[in-house]
């Protein structure tokens, strides 16, 4: 899935169209711009936790590796 476009241009058309003077509704438009262009689309969400989650699992991996590499150690020494 594509992210989600704003066609400035269009909306300036349509603000325009609408009865707002040109600066007021390039105002508009950049403001609403703004808002919107830290928000995520699900696709990328997803990714972001599908790699946690291996970050994550990959950790869990490496420590229960070494506490079992520690139970060897210590069942090695005690006999």
């Amino acid at each position: 899935m594509a992210a989600p476009t704003f066609d400035t241009h269009d909306a300036v058309r349509k603000l325009r169209g609408a009865g707002i003077e040109e600066e007021a509704a390039e105002g508009i438009v950049g403001v609403v711009e703004e808002a919107t262009s830290p928000l995520v689309t699900r696709d990328i969400l997803r990714a972001e936790l599908y790699r946690a989650l291996w970050i994550q699992g990959a950790g869990l991996v490496a420590a229960i590796s070494g506490l079992a590499a520690t139970a060897a150690v210590v069942a090695a020494l005690i006999g």
